[in-house]
C-alpha cells in the first residue's frame, strides 16, 4: 500500500508543478500588457537603427508603450507604438540612445495645444540623436585640426632662432605693458582732473545760461512797460496841445520840443532793446546761440560720457592672483608657481605666470682626466655628470571659454603652446591639459592635471607630466591659494594698518 501512495504523490506534485509553471508563464509579459487600454499610432523615421519590436516608448524615464511593428515605407521606416496615454497633434517622438552599443529607445512628449490624434494616426514630429558614428567623425575632424595646428607651431617655434623670437616677443610685451601701467598711473591723477574740470563747465554754464533767461525775460517786461508808459504820455501831449489851442503857442512849442527830443530818443531805445530780444530770440550773435543753442551743453555731455566710458574700461578688468607649489615624484624636486590672470569679459582672459622649475634645466658635463704613474703609460678616464640646475621660466598665454570648455593659445614656460580645460561643478574642478616644448628628436610634452577648490581660495592638485615620452614621465601633487581683486580688496580694507 505505501509503495504505491508514494509514486501517486510524485506525480501529482509534478502534474500541480506543471500547471503553476503554465500559469506562471502566461502572466508574465514583456513590456505593457494588452489591457492597458493601448493607444495605437505610427511615426516615419529616415533611420531606426537600434530599434526593435517591444523596444520601450517613455515619458520622462517611465515606460508608457513599446514598439509594436516596423515596415518599410518607400525609403523610410513606418514604426508602429503603442502607449497607454492620449495623443496630441503637437506629440513628439524621438529617437534616444540608450548606450554606446547601438540600442536605441523612444522618448515621447504626448503633447497639450493640438487636437487629439486618432487610432493609428501618424505622430507627425519626429526627432533622432546623433549617431555613435557620425560622433566619431566630427571627434575625428576635430583631432585632424588639432594635429594641423600642432605641425605648424612646431614649424614655427622648433626652426633656427624661433626660440629667441618667442623670448624677443616676451620682452616686447613685458616693454609694452610697463609703458601702459606707467601711462595709467601717471596720468590717473589728470583724468581725474579733466573730469572734475568738465562737470565744472557743465556747471558754470548751466547756471549762466539759467540766469541769462531770467534777465532776459525781466528785460523784455520792462521795454513793454516803457513803451506803455511812452505812449500814454505821448497821448497826454495830445490832449494838453488840444485843449488849450494856440493862446500859449509859445511856452507849448517849447514844451513840445523837449518832448518830442524825448520821445525821439526812447523810441530809439525802444528799438535798440526789440533789435537785441529779437536777435537773442533767434539764436543770433554768441549771446543767442548761447541761450538757444545746446549744442554746447551736448557737447560737453558727450565729452563727459565717453571720458567715463573710457575709465569704467579700466576699472572692470578683472584680476586673479594665485600660488601654488608642486611635487615629482620621480625626479624628487618642487616646482612653484605665481599666477596672474587678467580678465576683460567673464569667457576670456589673459594668463602671466612666473615659475620656479629646477625639474627641466639638466645638463651633462663631460670631464676628460689624463693621468700617469712611474713613467707608465697615460690613463684617460672620462666622466659624465648630470647637473640640475634652478631655472625660471615665464609663461603668457590668451584664453577663451565656452560653455565649460576653455582652450588656450601662447607660451608656456618659454615654449609654445596649445592647451584645454574642462571647469565642473561650478568651477570647483579643473581639468587642465597643456602640449607644448616641440623639440626635435622628441614628442611634444603632453601634461594633465586636475585642480580641486575644497575651500575657498585653497585648492590641491594632482597630475601626470610628459606623457609622450615615456623615459621622462613623472607625477606630481600639490596645491595652492587664489584670489581676485575683490578678495583682496576685502584683505586689505580689513588688514590692520601699521603704526610708526
Amino acid at each position: 500500500m505505501n509503495s504505491l501512495f508514494t509514486p501517486f504523490k510524485v506525480g501529482l506534485l509534478v502534474i500541480l508543478s506543471s500547471t503553476s509553471l503554465v500559469w506562471m508563464s502566461n502572466q508574465v509579459k514583456e513590456g505593457i500588457s494588452e489591457g492597458d487600454n493601448l493607444r495605437r499610432a505610427f511615426a516615419l523615421f529616415d533611420d531606426v537603427s537600434g530599434l526593435a519590436v517591444r523596444s520601450k516608448v517613455v515619458i520622462a524615464g517611465i515606460p508608457v508603450g513599446q514598439v509594436d511593428t516596423i515596415e518599410l515605407e518607400g525609403n523610410q521606416a513606418k514604426v508602429w507604438v503603442k502607449v497607454n496615454v492620449p495623443l496630441r497633434t503637437d506629440a513628439r517622438l524621438a529617437k534616444r540612445q540608450a548606450s554606446l552599443l547601438g540600442e536605441s529607445y523612444l522618448q515621447l512628449t504626448p503633447g497639450y495645444r493640438g487636437s487629439t490624434i486618432p487610432e493609428e494616426g501618424q505622430i507627425r514630429n519626429v526627432d533622432v540623436d546623433v549617431s555613435p558614428a557620425e560622433l566619431m567623425q566630427e571627434v575625428k575632424g576635430i583631432m585632424n585640426n588639432v594635429n594641423e595646428i600642432t605641425l605648424s607651431l612646431k614649424n614655427v617655434i622648433a626652426g633656427q632662432n624661433g626660440e629667441q623670437r618667442l623670448v624677443n616677443i616676451l620682452e616686447n610685451i613685458n616693454r609694452v605693458v610697463d609703458q601702459m601701467n606707467q601711462a595709467l598711473s601717471g596720468n590717473s591723477p589728470k583724468f581725474d582732473q579733466v573730469v572734475t574740470n568738465v562737470i565744472e563747465v557743465t556747471e558754470d554754464a548751466k547756471r549762466f545760461t539759467k540766469e541769462f533767461r531770467l534777465k532776459a525775460n525781466q528785460i523784455l517786461a520792462d521795454a513793454r512797460v516803457v513803451s506803455s508808459n511812452a505812449r500814454q504820455i505821448t497821448g497826454d501831449v495830445r490832449d494838453l496841445v488840444s485843449e488849450h489851442g494856440t493862446s500859449k503857442k509859445s511856452t507849448l512849442r517849447g514844451a513840445m520840443s523837449r518832448v518830442q527830443d524825448s520821445l525821439v530818443k526812447l523810441d530809439g531805445a525802444i528799438s535798440n532793446v526789440k533789435s537785441i530780444t529779437a536777435k537773442i530770440d533767434s539764436g543770433e550773435g554768441s549771446l543767442g546761440k548761447l541761450v538757444n543753442d545746446d549744442r554746447l551743453v551736448e557737447s560737453v555731455t558727450t565729452f563727459v560720457d565717453e571720458s567715463s566710458r573710457f575709465v569704467s574700461r579700466l576699472t572692470r578688468l578683472q584680476f586673479q592672483v594665485a600660488m601654488r607649489s608642486e611635487y615629482y615624484f620621480q625626479e624628487a624636486v618642487s616646482k612653484n608657481y605665481f599666477e596672474l590672470k587678467m580678465r576683460p569679459r567673464p569667457d576670456k582672459y589673459y594668463l602671466l605666470q612666473l615659475v620656479d622649475s629646477p625639474s627641466r634645466s639638466v645638463s651633462i658635463v663631460d670631464r676628460v682626466t689624463t693621468t700617469s704613474q712611474n713613467g707608465a703609460m697615460p690613463t684617460v678616464v672620462s666622466e659624465s655628470e648630470r647637473e640640475v640646475r634652478d631655472r625660471f621660466l615665464v609663461s603668457l598665454q590668451f584664453a577663451k571659454r565656452f560653455h565649460f570648455i576653455t582652450g588656450r593659445v601662447g607660451i608656456l614656460e618659454n615654449s609654445g603652446s596649445i592647451g584645454l580645460d574642462a571647469d565642473l561643478f561650478h568651477d570647483r574642478l579643473n581639468i587642465v591639459t597643456d602640449l607644448f616644448d616641440f623639440e626635435e628628436g622628441r614628442n611634444p610634452r603632453l601634461r594633465a592635471r586636475a585642480h580641486y577648490e575644497f575651500f575657498t581660495h585653497l585648492y590641491i592638485a594632482a597630475g601626470i607630466d610628459d606623457v609622450l615620452n615615456s623615459s621622462d614621465t613623472d607625477y606630481f601633487v600639490g596645491g595652492g591659494i587664489r584670489f581676485n581683486d575683490d578678495d583682496l580688496a576685502a584683505i586689505l580694507a580689513t588688514a590692520p594698518t601699521p603704526s610708526f
